[in-house]
């Protein structure tokens, strides 16, 4: 049994309100600009580029505070997640990794890098999430403020 072929296709009829309205919106000049569009561009842009590095955007900042936000951000992260994922015993490995890893600071502050070295694990677990909650807190508070109060062009 062979297919039958399909019936031809008529054209579709026009539509003589879409026809109108199209040609009555051919029919209108062109928007154009205010003549001082240019120069509040250029000045909003000149502003934004004259402000702190601290209120520009994460990406507009110099790279070693980017650095160091990042590692801020991950320390915490790892300390959260290895008091979470292995408890007590495995918050006190990283710890032991990040005290060598440190070592060649504790010149600098060797009273400081005792005091953490003696603390409870229990209470570094609990300093760590505090730190990512209010690191995440901060983060969300400055995005949602930027979105908020931010001029839009």
């Amino acid at each position: 049994m062979t297919p039958r072929p399909a019936p031809p296709r008529l054209p579709p009829e026009p539509d003589p309100l879409a026809a109108w309205t199209h040609a009555t919106l051919r029919a209108l000049p062109s928007p154009t600009a205010p003549a001082t569009l240019a120069g509040r561009v250029l000045a909003e842009l000149a502003r934004r580029e004259a402000r702190p590095w601290w209120r520009r955007e994460v990406a507009g900042w110099p790279r070693s505070a980017r650095l160091i936000f990042v590692l801020t951000a991950g320390a915490g992260a790892i300390l959260s997640a290895a008091a979470f994922h292995g408890g007590t015993e495995r918050l006190a490995a990283v710890l032991a990794r990040l005290t060598d890893a440190l070592a060649p600071l504790a010149a600098l502050g060797p009273a400081v890098l005792r005091a953490v070295a003696e603390l409870p694990a229990a209470w570094l677990q609990g300093l760590g999430f505090a730190f990512c909650t209010s690191l995440a807190a901060v983060l969300a508070l400055v995005l949602t403020l930027t979105r908020l109060l931010a001029p839009r062009a």
